[in-house]
């Protein structure tokens, strides 16, 4: 199969994006730790990136996710 450990951990907007600062990366690296080995659903991603408002921290969140996702593509799946 494609992953270590075949499970599948569902993520949203408030499972990966915090209210304010240095909150965002603790909450998304605690989300990816529990999809390691399988696939990370981040449920309308769309959501996760709001350009209207300066005190967003979505983008964050994305940085985060594609680093992830571009040096562990072994270890675990993301599917928006």
């Amino acid at each position: 199969g494609y992953s270590r450990r075949g499970h599948v951990v569902l993520a949203t907007r408030d499972d990966l994006v915090g209210q304010y600062v240095g909150h965002t990366a603790p909450k998304t690296k605690e989300m990816i730790k529990k999809a390691m080995g399988g696939l990370l659903l981040v449920d309308e991603a769309y959501y996760l990136y709001n350009a209207a408002n300066d005190r967003d921290y979505g983008q964050e969140s994305i940085e985060i996710l594609l680093n992830v996702m571009e040096n562990n593509s072994e270890d675990l799946v993301v599917a928006v």
